[in-house]
């Protein structure tokens, strides 16, 4: 049976400082607003001196969530090998450590048996858009500074959107596992281990310009990436997103609970999951039900 553990510190939760802060976002966003708007829009406005210019009517700062994860398995064993080496024609026997071979009679080879002590290990890294399987690259983002978090309650503030996780991290374990879990050929396991060093959910920030022709209600947005100042037409601000998705019930649970319910091939429990709430739910409604057995106690003593 195959052990899964979670080395210590392995599960956080990180927030990408931002190189570009509002302001110098906004610069960008100003110089490309055009590109907010279709190709009909631009021959529109060549065409109707009505249409005013393009102002900037709104800003949301969003954090978008990927994975980083890493895991690496080790296999000690032992195995029966038989060997053999070549002697001499009038050899007829090797003495080993006080243990006689005897040389095949047939031919000038030496055959025996060896107790071979085997050690293998592997290990994969993963860096995942956590809502899209084909999304954006975040690889080149893990030399970002970063600050460590409690929770998504940490981010959520007026103005930002934290968009939530699709791609589940008990998806990204399963597969990491199958393939640094190898077939060994062993007479006898003396270790088999799968450790996670890295359980990492980290939040990327993209500020969001929404701009409108002056005169028409026509709008549009321009994301400027907060770590490379890369910038793209966007999509629409989505006001209370966060609020939406981020929940008491779908708290950040990274408890070891997680490492019980692993079992290759079956998968673990979500990452992001009910368990913290239900308990502190099921914790409440106990302590509630206690409250009222004392006051109707009371109250039939008197």
């Amino acid at each position: 049976m195959v052990t899964i553990e979670f080395g210590k510190g392995a599960k956080t939760i990180h927030v990408l400082e931002d190189v570009y802060d509002r302001d110098q976002a906004q610069e960008i966003a100003e110089k490309n607003k055009g590109a907010a708007f279709s190709a009909f829009t631009h021959i529109m406005k060549a065409f109707d001196r009505t249409r005013g210019q393009v102002i900037l009517t709104g800003y949301r700062k969003r954090y978008l969530p990927f994975w980083h994860i890493r895991g690496e398995s080790f296999f000690e064993y032992h195995r029966k090998s038989t060997y053999q080496f070549g002697v001499r024609p009038e050899v007829q026997s090797v003495t080993i450590n006080r243990q006689k071979l005897t040389v095949q009679p047939d031919s000038p080879v030496c055959v025996f048996e060896g107790l071979d002590h085997c050690f293998e290990h592997y290990q994969k890294e993963i860096v995942q858009d956590a809502m899209k399987e084909k999304g954006k690259l975040y690889a080149k983002y893990l030399e970002s500074k970063s600050r460590a978090i409690r929770g998504v309650e940490d981010l959520q503030k007026r103005d930002v959107d934290v968009l939530p996780v699709q791609i589940r991290a008990s998806y990204l374990l399963t597969n990491l596992t199958k393939d640094i879990l190898k077939p060994v050929q062993a007479d006898e396991i003396l270790d088999e281990r799968v450790v996670i060093t890295k359980l990492t959910l980290s939040f990327s920030p993209v500020h969001v310009f929404e701009f409108k022709e002056e005169n028409r209600d026509n709008r549009g947005t321009i994301e400027v990436d907060g770590i490379t100042g890369g910038w793209e037409k966007g999509t629409r601000l989505i006001a209370d997103i966060a609020k939406k998705y981020w929940s008491a019930d779908t708290m950040f649970d990274i408890s070891t609970e997680i490492a019980g319910t692993f079992v290759p091939g079956a998968g673990v429990g979500m990452i992001i999951t009910k368990k913290l709430f239900e308990k502190r739910k099921a914790g409440k409604e106990e302590k509630h039900r206690k409250e009222l057995r004392t006051l109707f106690t009371a109250r039939k003593r008197k």
